[in-house]
């Protein structure tokens, strides 16, 4: 057994070793060389093309990127809050099968169900179709390349993160405390705000997380939905893939990875918290009931 137990650590730690520490350490070391003619890495040191991140020309595409972030996690938490204890709270035998229904999409490709939305969203797709009957659009509309669609795509991909995690934590809800309220004569509301949200606040906080560190390194929504909503992730594709810098794309990627990093950080450190007060909280609230 604890020869098994060393064999699979051995290989785990090869596994994390091969394909994602010695990735790291190569984009990390490319970020500090200098492009050549054609945009290969001449490595040295140097810290010109992290100067370049922080430009003018590319500055807009940061605040933008973190923009859509943000807004579609807000978005997703207004959405996925309500249907996550809905499900949990009045769901019965029905809950499985629900949650089920919410994951059937992922069992498509992300790509395939992307572009799905741009033939939903196409000039010939249904949405167009629907509002020119009703009259609210023309022949020359267009719902591709605006912000609506690529929000549409981001909350649309990243939703059932929330959904699943705050299903977790109000399937965890202490349901005596709600009782005590009720025996208190206490409003839905003060229980919703005073019980429910600070006892199901470490779902908030991961579903949050999740949705805009996933947002923020997404690329492909961006893309097909997006048009000219240019994001981080596009710009760092095409200095990887095409005829950029791979320094430079290089550069890009260990700044979002380290803005991931400190916005995972915050959100570890804002769940513990939140864990340790959440039932003195909750408790402390309710006697004020």
């Amino acid at each position: 057994m604890r020869q098994h137990w060393k064999t699979s650590f051995v290989i785990g730690s090869a596994w994390v070793a091969l394909f994602y520490l010695l990735p790291l350490i190569l984009i990390t070391s490319a970020s500090f060389a200098t492009p050549d003619v054609i945009g290969r890495p001449t490595y040295g040191w140097t810290l010109s093309n992290y100067q370049f991140v922080f430009q003018d020309a590319y500055l807009p595409v940061i605040y933008r990127t973190f923009a859509y972030a943000a807004a579609a996690t807000v978005i997703a938490l207004l959405v996925g809050y309500p249907t996550a204890y809905a499900i949990s709270r009045f769901g019965g035998r029905l809950k499985i099968a629900l949650l089920l229904l919410i994951l059937v999409p992922w069992l498509a490709d992300y790509l395939v169900r992307i572009y799905a939305w741009v033939q939903i969203l196409g000039h010939e797709g249904p949405a167009l179709w629907i509002l020119r009957t009703l009259g609210l659009a023309d022949e020359s509309s267009s719902l591709l390349g605006t912000p609506g669609a690529l929000l549409l795509g981001l909350v649309y991909s990243f939703l059932p993160f929330m959904i699943l995690t705050v299903f977790l934590s109000v399937e965890r809800l202490d349901t005596s405390l709600l009782e005590a309220a009720d025996d208190l004569y206490a409003t839905p509301l003060q229980k919703f705000l005073r019980i429910t949200v600070p006892q199901t606040a470490g779902g908030i906080v991961s579903g949050c997380q999740l949705v805009f560190l996933l947002s923020l390194g997404d690329f492909a929504v961006a893309q097909f939905l997006g048009g000219s909503q240019y994001m981080i992730g596009n710009l760092i594709r095409d200095q990887l893939a095409t005829a950029g810098s791979l320094p430079f794309g290089a550069a890009l990627t260990v700044t979002l990875l380290l803005g991931l990093l400190g916005v995972g950080a915050l959100a570890l450190v804002t769940r513990a918290t939140s864990g340790r007060l959440r039932r003195s909280q909750s408790k402390k609230e309710l006697s004020h009931v």
